[in-house]
């Protein structure tokens, strides 16, 4: 846990002071992506790859996140670290909903659970146009303030999103480090002998979705506040859910370093691949350059980039 504490403050104190000496607008955009994925992927990481519960339907929580933070925002102007923890409890209550109707499936099955959850949310939400304004979407109207800090420009939002990503981290590795995380890892592992030892596999789940759903909200508020604009199809989509898992997996799942390896990799390689130009007169071929990379990395590490680097270093170590 220290070495994570340290690395990880390291690393953001040397972001928070290199980037805005380098940065124009387009790149703070893609750093901020950037974090905001960091957020997702923790989030994700916590159900399917600690307690080894995959969840299709993931978005559903970011949406609730940023939906509510929205209109937190526009109708009462709060602050918005009153608005993103609101946004993060509203998502762990849906949470403990879910979980109560599906923690009786498992594998596959359970999987499917939650993207029809998140399908039939996605619906509502088109079709809620008194609260969600359907698929027009909602515009931020407010200039909201954070910690009474007003977080209009790109370099607050750089800022706050570095902020709330080290935090997410950090409360990520000490969660896994205590004795409920211990516990994530041991459903994971063989549910059975969890349960003989005597634990409660479905109130050790529902920990994990309760956690995992509420950085989603969290982040899913802040995604939401910074793009100034929803829409149903922008944060309840199956491809927010999908997205959550790539940066994990790539990364590599079950680990703390995985989603911000992920993250960091698989956006820069998104903005690179759009900025080809023989890419560029097939505005969707990227994305078939994109998931051929990724399969490759699936197919030949597993264990996703962390693995990679963790070979790379064993193999230097023999070498020496």
């Amino acid at each position: 846990m220290k070495t994570t504490l340290i690395s990880t403050l390291v690393i953001a104190a040397l972001l928070a002071l290199t980037v805005p000496m380098v940065a124009n607008l387009h790149t703070y955009s893609i750093v901020i992506t950037i974090l905001i994925w960091i957020m997702l992927g923790h989030s994700w990481n916590l159900l399917g790859g600690y307690a080894g519960q995959v969840s299709f339907g993931h978005a559903m929580f970011l949406g609730i996140g940023a939906y509510s933070s929205m209109l937190i925002v526009n109708g009462l102007n709060l602050d918005m670290a009153l608005t993103l923890l609101i946004g993060g409890l509203l998502a762990g209550l849906l949470s403990l909903v879910v979980g109560f109707l599906i923690f009786r499936l498992k594998g596959p099955y359970f999987a499917l659970g939650t993207l029809a959850f998140a399908e039939i949310i996605h619906i509502v939400a088109r079709n809620l146009k008194e609260v969600t304004n359907g698929g027009e979407g909602i515009m931020l109207m407010k200039r909201p303030t954070f910690l009474g800090f007003q977080i209009f420009n790109k370099t607050e939002y750089f800022y706050l999103a570095l902020l709330l990503a080290t935090l997410i981290t950090l409360f990520c590795a000490w969660l896994m480090r205590s004795k409920t995380g211990y516990s994530f890892i041991a459903v994971r592992e063989n549910e059975d002998s969890a349960e003989a030892m005597g634990m409660n596999s479905t109130l050790v789940k529902s920990k994990a979705l309760f956690a995992s759903a509420f950085l989603a909200g969290v982040a899913g508020g802040f995604y939401g506040l910074y793009n100034k604009f929803i829409d149903p199809d922008m944060t309840l989509s199956v491809h927010m859910s999908v997205e959550m898992i790539f940066v994990t997996v790539i990364g590599g799942i079950g680990t703390i370093a995985g989603p911000v390896i992920g993250s960091a990799v698989l956006i820069s390689l998104q903005e690179y691949l759009k900025s080809l130009e023989f890419l560029q007169a097939f505005p969707s071929l990227y994305l078939i350059v994109y998931g051929l990379l990724i399969m490759l990395v699936i197919v030949y590490l597993p264990g996703g980039l962390v693995e990679g680097l963790r070979k790379v270093k064993a193999l230097a170590k023999k070498e020496a």
